[in-house]
């Protein structure tokens, strides 16, 4: 078959009316396929609202509580403060500045223990804190 033919045979198809009886069951099935598609949605629809709904109670939940807080270690200041005229003299200026690593210090040496004695009024009372 060639294409003329096909041609053709398409034209005189088109200017066929198409019988009642094609019409009708066309319709009845877009129809039924249509109502397939509602009760379906009218089936589940508690089902996705319920999903929904729990949904959005857990992010305002995750989004409404508090944070949690954690304190930041305690650092001690190693370094003592250089006041601002002295460190302004000797800094070198900031294009040509250089990092000097230093070997941290050694930690004064401690006495095996330190006693403090507190009186108070009532002799029976004395307050002895130790330390070391």
């Amino acid at each position: 078959m060639t294409e003329d033919r096909i041609r053709e045979l398409l034209r005189e198809m088109r200017d066929e009316p198409v019988p009642a009886d094609s019409t009708a069951r066309v319709r009845l099935a877009i129809e039924a396929r249509s109502r397939s598609r509602i009760a379906g949605f009218r089936r589940h629809w508690k089902l996705w609202a319920g999903i929904l709904a729990l949904a959005c109670a857990a992010l305002i939940a995750i989004t409404m509580r508090e944070p949690v807080g954690i304190a930041p270690p305690a650092v001690e200041a190693t370094q003592t403060q250089i006041p601002a005229e002295v460190s302004a003299a000797v800094s070198p200026p900031p294009a040509a500045r250089r990092v000097v690593h230093r070997a941290p210090r050694a930690a004064p040496p401690r006495s095996a223990a330190e006693v403090i004695r507190i009186e108070t009024d009532d002799p029976d009372i004395v307050i002895v804190l130790v330390g070391g």
